[in-house]
């Protein structure tokens, strides 16, 4: 019995560390429908894409200057800033949900990067 305990315990310490990863996707504008209303969504195609994968914090790179929308999926917990200066984010700053998309609106020709924190350390 001693024995399984141990192999499992080996087994489990020779797996890989799991990496979070958030995906931020790049928008100028947002839709509209056939009467030149303004919908709720952003017009596709996206201008870029990235994925930060973090175990603890990481940063993105800085969004594109045309971007002025962005959608922010992460498929794990964490917390977020975006800053011009590229400071690291805290358990004081907003949380997004595991696997729930969120959408913010940002000034265009600024400088942002995006900061994400599992708020484990």
């Amino acid at each position: 019995m001693k024995r399984l305990i141990l192999g499992m315990l080996l087994t489990l310490a020779c797996l890989p560390a799991f990496a979070a990863t958030c995906k931020i996707s790049e928008y100028t504008t947002l839709a509209r429908d056939n009467n030149g209303n303004v919908l709720p969504v952003p017009l596709e195609p996206r201008i870029t894409s990235q994925t930060v994968t973090y175990t603890t914090s990481a940063q993105s790179s800085a969004v594109n200057n045309l971007t002025a929308i962005v959608r922010v999926v992460c498929d794990a917990k964490a917390h977020f800033r975006i800053t011009a200066a590229g400071t690291n984010a805290t358990v004081n700053d907003p949380f997004l949900g595991a696997n729930i998309p969120e959408y913010f609106g940002i000034q265009p020709g600024k400088l942002m990067i995006f900061d994400f924190y599992d708020g484990t350390s």
